[in-house]
């Protein structure tokens, strides 16, 4: 009997806490206060003799032992003051960045978008990539195929369908929801050396390809024998279908190229993504100022 007694007094507790919890949050402010301190009130009696145990076995060092009072009371305003004032600095350092992440997305000749800062609150299990859940929405003008960048010109990803208000979903460039990718190959490296001494450009050209997202921050592609592409040159976005202010966008480099086995007059491309979205926090969205310009998926 006292075993089911018990387990109805855990049941009916368990119902009311749920109901509590269950009730708006407003309603809740004006009592929970209270019976916090009244349910944590047995226990302060323990907390107190502990904490005394602890200060009479080690006892706090005084960093102003044998000071006068004056003084004392000076050098605490002092260090108050120079904690708030790391504090301030460490804010205005991370405002500072903010401010760069945004002005660094938009050109001077307003090219019809405008930069959207948002901040990663969601990962969803997907593979291959797996989604990105961003605290930005329709409320700010965010539509399905606006890009997502970060450190001004690296391309993430582009917004998925199905947003809602104040949250939406990315789908990143290694994920194969966003579907094959037209690119372009840009030569790099140093001009080469002529026999006078003198340095002359290269004569490669930029090398367009089509890529598909295979996962882990890789893309892969198929190119011509005689294209000339080697790792570590920058593979730019060159796809009509994605918004114009994508087009020209770091997708990554080039990570490898080797002999594709089915078809020995073409060759394989792996390009790795510059950013890594599994340990993306902040990105910038590029919004259009006016919907239905430029084109989408």
């Amino acid at each position: 009997m006292a075993f089911v007694s018990s387990s109805r007094i855990l049941a009916i507790v368990l119902g009311v806490a749920a109901v509590l919890a269950a009730l708006p949050q407003g309603s809740q402010a004006s009592w929970s206060g209270g019976l916090a301190t009244v349910l944590w009130a047995p226990m302060r009696p323990g907390t107190a003799l502990l904490g005394w145990a602890r200060d009479w076995i080690r006892t706090p060092a005084d960093p102003y032992q044998g000071l006068p009072e004056d003084l004392r009371t000076a050098r605490e305003d002092r260090d108050r003051l120079q904690g708030e004032l790391d504090a301030a600095q460490l804010r205005v350092g991370q405002l500072e960045r903010e401010l760069g992440e945004l002005t660094g997305y938009r050109p001077a000749d307003r090219a019809g978008w405008r930069p959207r800062l948002a901040t990663v609150v969601e990962r969803s299990t997907g593979r291959p990539g797996g989604l990105l859940g961003i605290d930005v929405g329709a409320s700010q003008g965010v539509q399905a195929g606006d890009p997502v960048v970060v450190a001004g010109n690296q391309l993430v990803g582009q917004v998925a369908s199905g947003g809602a208000a104040g949250r939406s979903w990315v789908i990143p460039l290694d994920d194969r929801r966003c579907g094959r990718i037209d690119a372009q190959v840009r030569p790099s490296g140093p001009p080469a050396p002529a026999k006078g001494g003198k340095a002359v450009p290269s004569d490669r050209v930029p090398v367009l390809v089509q890529l598909v997202p295979s996962g882990n921050r890789m893309l892969v592609g198929e190119l011509e024998t005689p294209a000339e592409v080697v790792p570590g040159d920058p593979v730019l976005l060159a796809d009509a279908t994605w918004r114009p202010a994508a087009q020209g966008m770091r997708i990554g480099v080039v990570e490898s190229v080797g002999p594709l086995d089915a078809n020995p007059l073409r060759r394989r491309v792996s390009v790795r993504m510059e950013s890594d979205p599994l340990r993306l926090s902040r990105l910038v969205v590029k919004v259009q100022d006016a919907p239905g310009a430029g084109g989408a998926r």
